[in-house]
């Protein structure tokens, strides 16, 4: 089942360090991603959620190596061979670059508001050696063909279009090089609903065309369901359940995850819902509690869980959560 695998990560920390005083003294770490282990599933959409400041962003980031794993293995399989990647040398970590794209939370900060859209589409172009100006006008425009932008818009600049269009945009542009995996941070968030909408149905249509692959990171839980195959949930840089999507929302295991399904709005008047209010704040990545990181939110603590950390298991149906209460 390896060869299915296009991620695989194993024991992945990504830790910031703290430095007080004129000489910049390390006096801790901002734990943001702490000892993780999951894989991606070759054409397959991987949702992660949770709370801001959980560690989903930053889990995408070293998947791609834009944040340099503190410790652990990631490991790409493109062709049956995996490979680490935080080993990669300079000249690899450019080709790896080439496979695995990003689409970022916010449209109009990814775009330069000086520069028209033709400039910005043909500058990865030509960072990757594309020299041929008629096979670059042809990749871009293709890319724009692919979200149904009109090809004239490429000498417009990003204030030009609507929310919706620069979020395509951004699409088209990682699209043009053909990677194999779309890292999608936060990618409708920003949008209307109706926007959303149709962004989403476009990135469905576009996946199947090209038999990608999907880290999907997003808040709305909603979203998350329609667009994935599994829901990786994340609390304070753990992973503490992961399951497919219609077994977490049907089966849902770790408190955590209950809570956070309790506050999905349900646009039915006559049901009653009660919704979980957690009580506390998040703690300090900083200073993180011993034993289980939820324990001082959960209403359902036993005394191991305050000094004895579990780990993510298998407890059937591919249904993995790291709670004492299923040991």
């Amino acid at each position: 089942m390896a060869d299915n695998n296009i991620f695989r990560l194993e024991n992945v920390k990504v830790w910031f360090p703290v430095q007080k005083g004129f000489f910049k003294k390390t006096v801790g770490h901002v734990k943001a991603v702490d000892d993780v282990t999951i894989n991606v599933k070759r054409n397959e959409t991987l949702g992660i959620v949770g709370e801001s400041g959980c560690g989903k962003t930053t889990l995408g980031k070293a998947m791609m190596l834009l944040e340099n794993p503190t410790g652990g293995d990631v490991y790409f399989n493109e062709d049956g061979t995996e490979k680490d990647i935080t080993k990669f040398s300079k000249e690899e970590r450019f080709e790896f670059r080439k496979k695995v794209q990003m689409i970022f939370q916010d449209p109009y900060s990814a775009l330069n508001p000086m520069k028209k859209i033709y400039t910005e589409m043909e500058e990865p172009l030509l960072i990757h050696g594309y020299k041929d100006k008629a096979e670059r006008e042809y990749m871009m425009e293709q890319a724009l063909k692919l979200v149904n932008i009109p090809v004239d818009y490429l000498f417009k600049y990003p204030h030009e279009f609507s929310g919706g269009q620069r979020q395509r945009v951004c699409i088209a542009r990682a699209m043009e090089i053909n990677p194999k995996v779309l890292v999608c941070d936060e990618a409708v968030s920003a949008l209307d609903v109706s926007i959303q909408a149709q962004v989403l149905n476009l990135m469905k249509d576009i996946q199947q065309e090209r038999d990608l692959t999907y880290v999907f990171i997003a808040h709305d839980l909603s979203v998350v369901q329609y667009m994935s195959d599994r829901i990786l949930v994340m609390y304070l840089g753990k992973a503490v359940e992961m399951a497919d999507s219609i077994e977490l929302y049907a089966n849902t295991k770790h408190p955590y995850t209950v809570s956070l399904l309790s506050a999905i709005p349900v646009p039915v008047l006559d049901r009653d819902k009660k919704r979980i209010i957690l009580k506390g704040d998040v703690p300090s990545p900083i200073n993180k509690p011993a034993g289980c990181p939820f324990h001082e939110r959960c209403d359902r603590c036993m005394e191991r869980c305050k000094t004895e950390e579990p780990q993510l298991k298998d407890v059937g149906n591919g249904h993995f959560v790291a709670c004492h209460l299923y040991e």
